[in-house]
């Protein structure tokens, strides 16, 4: 009788183990995939901010090509929505949501879109400009923000 107790008490074990490792293999794969996905996301806000700060370099570099002072047209506020796509600063017809058409982001009004792009203009001293993209999201019940910042001078 010795001997069949025992060797339940080893199967009782056995299953505690494997139940464990088992339970414990299925948490880290979820916590991985959900990982991955954020980190998915903060890469694409990322790219998504220095995009912004792209368009309004290149909206000074236009001025500097075209004649005009370097900041025309690029008064200090908040709250300013681009795409690549936009043809003038404001963008107003830019709203409030990026989202996924082909391989680019452009403005829409989908608010099922995941991301948002606010960039805010201040110009502290004359001569320099400070741009800084806010780019967020919700993702798993949190919300979630990227920031880029950059100065920008006229430098002619």
């Amino acid at each position: 009788m010795a001997n069949k107790a025992f060797t339940l008490i080893e199967a009782t074990v056995a299953i505690f183990l494997l139940t464990v490792g088992t339970v414990g293999a299925f948490s880290l794969a979820q916590k991985t995939i959900a990982f991955t996905s954020v980190s998915s996301s903060q890469l694409v806000a990322a790219y998504l901010a220095q995009e912004g700060i792209e368009i309004i370099r290149n909206i000074r570099d236009t001025n500097y090509l075209e004649g005009i002072p370097w900041d025309d047209g690029l008064a200090a506020a908040s709250g300013y929505r681009l795409d690549y796509q936009s043809t003038s600063f404001p963008d107003l017809s830019c709203s409030d949501y990026l989202k996924q058409e082909g391989s680019f982001y452009v403005c829409s009004s989908d608010s099922s879109a995941k991301f948002q792009r606010k960039i805010t203009i201040t110009k502290p001293i004359a001569g320099r400009m400070v741009v800084s993209v806010e780019v967020s999201w919700q993702e798993r019940g949190r919300a979630h923000q990227v920031v880029s910042q950059t100065e920008l001078y006229d430098w002619r």
